[in-house]
């Protein structure tokens, strides 16, 4: 009955845990700042808002890591108690499971430097992203308004996006901390299963969000450095033309660039779902997501790449 008690006691407050991540990011985002019906403003603005919205997130969830720990440590006091009184039927390496856990859950912010010390090191090649558009100022008409749009959005996009990337790594390593006072039978899940494994390394891995997709842009093509600058050679259209037509292709470079960000960080989390089990994940869906993702990322690269392969330079980027 004690042991009974005790592991829905742990799992309701995992539960809760998630529950109130959840609700928290939901009354944060409804939180309505004067800026939100601010005059005049823009989706970049917008971005920007919900961006400072879900900023304090890692302190709250600090604070759900320390609570959990508290839980941890007292559960683990009744497991060496119950292992002193019958040690057959409680190992005591359930105690020492649950001490364990909650000394990183104490220590946080320590393991979060090792998890992503752990995927990257030292620290790789930061990706390095444009987000500004060049020679947009003389467009007129909906050239003007492709590049205008671009232009507020790019910025704040990535800027949100890193820190959802930084909020999910928090998650990953909570969840994966309280997984090690699991049983064997828990499977990918267990304490050793491949699922809390790859939760650790996709936590390092959105630790490092701008290494990561660095690491494998350097791979993929020699540079961590996102080409969009778009130069139409003068064979395919005049100079005039060329200077109405290279803004509009950098912003579309641009966009399809956050998309492959978006894209990259699904990728992770798609590799973490497989790990665990899950039936609507594959390995293959994993890296589509990333490699694809990076393909994006980096499409002006991947063009130059292409008009080597064949032999022509109507269009390159840098």
């Amino acid at each position: 009955m004690g042991l009974d008690l005790e592991y829905r006691g742990v799992s309701m407050g995992v539960r809760y845990f998630k529950k109130v991540s959840v609700l928290s990011l939901a009354v944060l985002l409804a939180s309505t700042a004067p800026a939100f019906a601010a005059s005049g403003m823009m989706a970049g603005t917008m971005l920007n808002n919900v961006t400072r919205s879900i900023s304090t997130m890692p302190d709250l969830f600090s604070a759900a890591a320390y609570l959990l720990g508290l839980l941890f440590a007292i559960t683990g006091i009744f497991k060496f108690k119950d292992h002193v009184d019958e040690p057959r039927g409680h190992p005591l390496s359930a105690g020492v499971k649950r001490f364990i856990a909650a000394g990183m859950l104490f220590a946080a912010p320590f393991m979060s430097t090792a998890v992503k010390g752990t995927v990257d090191g030292t620290g790789g090649s930061l990706l390095g992203i444009t987000t500004n558009v060049s020679g947009a100022s003389g467009l007129t008409g909906m050239d003007k308004m492709i590049t205008g749009f671009i232009t507020n959005i790019a910025g704040p996009s990535t800027t949100l996006l890193t820190a959802f990337a930084y909020i999910s790594a928090i998650v990953f390593l909570i969840v994966g901390i309280t997984r090690l006072t699991k049983t064997e039978q828990e499977g990918p899940r267990g304490p050793t299963g491949l699922g809390t494994i790859m939760t650790f390394i996709a936590s390092g891995a959105l630790f490092s969000f701008g290494d990561m997709a660095g690491a494998f842009s350097n791979s993929l093509f020699g540079t961590s450095s996102s080409a969009t600058f778009a130069t139409i050679s003068s064979t395919v259209l005049t100079t005039a033309d060329a200077a109405q037509v290279e803004p509009v292709i950098q912003s579309l470079m641009i966009f399809v660039m956050i998309v492959g960000l978006i894209a990259f960080v699904r990728g992770l989390f798609v590799l973490k779902a497989f790990a665990d089990g899950s039936q609507q994940a594959s390995l293959a869906q994993a890296l589509t997501f990333l490699i694809g993702g990076t393909m994006a990322i980096n499409l002006g690269q991947l063009i130059n790449l292409l008009q080597n392969t064949v032999g022509v330079s109507g269009i390159t980027f840098s």
